[in-house]
């Protein structure tokens, strides 16, 4: 199994709308490992993969840990990306009838 050292890890470029699906393709890209061989390792199939590489799909829990498994990246960090990304790329959708609380009003 290989072993990842985070002290010696290479930068990977962050920012706010980061998915988990970027950090991945960095990744992969990196290793020069294919989207076959990562599906193979995490048992998982390509076309799986393929769907939340390309954000048509987000990962599962059990698929985060998978990975986490396989290539030492945090589940949990995979997960808060994608949350962030889905957050950061919704609208904020119909809220005008929306009534708030007396409590929870600022």
């Amino acid at each position: 199994m290989y072993k990842v050292d985070f002290n010696d890890s290479v930068p990977m470029n962050i920012v706010p709308t980061t998915s988990a699906a970027d950090a991945l393709k960095e990744l992969m890209a990196y290793h020069h490992i294919t989207q076959s061989e990562f599906a193979e390792h995490i048992n998982v199939s390509q076309k799986q993969l393929s769907f939340i590489l390309n954000r048509h799909a987000y990962m599962s829990i059990n698929v985060a840990r998978k990975i986490e498994q396989a290539t030492g990246l945090s589940a949990r960090w995979l997960l808060q990306l994608d949350l962030n990304y889905r957050l950061a790329q919704a609208e904020a959708g119909d809220i005008s009838q929306v009534k708030p609380f007396d409590w929870a009003k600022s």
